[in-house]
């Protein structure tokens, strides 16, 4: 009989195209093949309001059991309150302090740190929250041999370890964002049997904000490629005889999005030579209208994943201009497709991409950006292609499946 293992993620399905939702699936469809493998997760499909979208109760998806659970209605002026707090609880507490701003740092501090900040009321506003779904894992939790968990954000995560602590495995998929830095996290960080970074970036920037994960067990886990499908289609008539780079993922400032269309748009008007280059947009768009309306801007919305790599190699070049990534699969994915990058260098894990596999390019500001596209609108196709082999060299040589997988079943095995 084979052992049960569970998957705790915040949103699962096929029409999810997250980092860390994708990164769940396929994991749990690796595991499979050795383990009966469980997904434990909300009715949610988007992230904003966690709106129950899926049924509650199991269904199956690709011969895996999904175990859904109903989230609670969010309380967004509540969230909007406590997120305000939070971020001048980050701003005022990692200030340097002076002689000069001494007094008001001192007096701030006290003001939001004496506030009503409530760590798990923030958790519960912030969604999803499932009492039933943290319920389920506190009943069920002898059944399971181990206990994955997804994020380190999310209020399934924080409460659902604490019940299954000493066979439970973290994959925290953090990145420095103020959120990290809220003192109620540590709690999580301390109660992992098992932590599987993405990188090693990943592992040094958690370990300096929280110093007690150094003394739990850790590995540096990630996605496999190697067995990464490449089948392309038709390029769409929309886009046929057009010159574009790329952007593919969720359509939203925090990932860089508005300073990147600034940033484009900027370019257009610095070389008006390149007036026939657009920029695609690829994923769910949730930016106003004004921002990305203009001729320059092609938004495709969401698509499979044959269109996504069809996009991909017919593009210059891909834009990630996001400043908080724990691994970026889109990224690796353009890599492997032999497709240039060019990355915030803000972005420790992203920068390190390019860095390591000595290709793509890296921005810093709006010159540095249209330098990167300028770049690539001269390359030869013999230096396309010899940077295309470096980069997909380096996606499959640390990016296997194989070695992922073996990680994953020593960790159970020591559970």
């Amino acid at each position: 009989m084979r052992d049960k293992i569970a998957i705790v993620i915040q949103r699962y399905g096929l029409e999810i195209n997250g980092g860390a939702e994708l990164h769940a699936r396929l994991l749990a469809e690796k595991l499979s093949v050795t383990y009966d493998v469980e997904i434990i997760t909300t009715c949610a499909i988007e992230y904003e309001f966690w709106t129950n979208h899926y049924s509650d109760g199991i269904e199956v998806i690709n011969n895996i059991k999904i175990r859904r659970f109903k989230t609670l209605k969010k309380d967004l002026k509540r969230f909007n309150q406590l997120s305000k707090i939070a971020r001048n609880l980050f701003k005022f507490n990692h200030r340097k302090l002076s002689i000069l701003n001494f007094p008001y740092l001192l007096y701030k501090r006290a003001k939001y740190n004496k506030n009503s900040f409530n760590f798990n009321e923030w958790l519960e506003v912030q969604g999803p929250f499932s009492t039933d779904l943290v319920g389920y894992i506190k009943e069920e939790k002898e059944s399971y041999k181990a206990f994955i968990f997804f994020t380190y954000l999310y209020h399934p995560t924080n409460f659902g370890i604490k019940e299954v602590s000493e066979k439970s495995i973290l994959i925290p998929t953090a990145h420095d964002e103020p959120q990290f830095y809220l003192e109620g996290y540590s709690q999580l960080f301390s109660s992992p049997k098992l932590i599987m970074y993405n990188t090693q970036t990943e592992k040094d920037f958690v370990e300096k904000v929280y110093p007690q994960t150094k003394k739990i067990k850790s590995e540096i886990g990630g996605i496999g490629f190697d067995d990464y499908d490449t089948t392309v289609s038709k390029l769409p008539e929309y886009l046929t005889s057009k010159k574009y780079f790329i952007y593919i993922g969720r359509i939203v400032e925090d990932k860089g999005c508005v300073m990147m269309i600034e940033y484009f748009k900027n370019f257009k008007i610095v070389h008006p030579d390149y007036q026939d280059i657009k920029l695609l947009l690829v994923g769910k768009n949730s930016l106003d209208k004004k921002i990305t309306e203009g001729d320059d801007i092609i938004l495709a919305g969401f698509v499979d994943h044959t269109l996504k790599n069809t996009l991909l190699t017919h593009a210059i070049a891909l834009i990630m201009p996001s400043f908080y990534e724990s691994l970026s699969l889109i990224t690796l994915e353009s890599m492997l497709l032999e497709i240039p990058v060019i990355v915030n260098k803000n972005c420790e894990v992203l920068y390190a991409h390019v860095e390591e596999s000595k290709t793509g390019r890296s921005f810093i500001n709006s010159t540095e950006f249209s330098q990167a596209l300028v770049f690539y609108l001269h390359q030869t196709q013999d230096n396309l292609i010899s940077e295309g082999n470096k980069a997909k060299n380096y996606v499959l040589k640390n990016y296997s499946w194989k070695t992922i997988i073996d990680k994953f079943n020593s960790a159970i095995k020591s559970l």
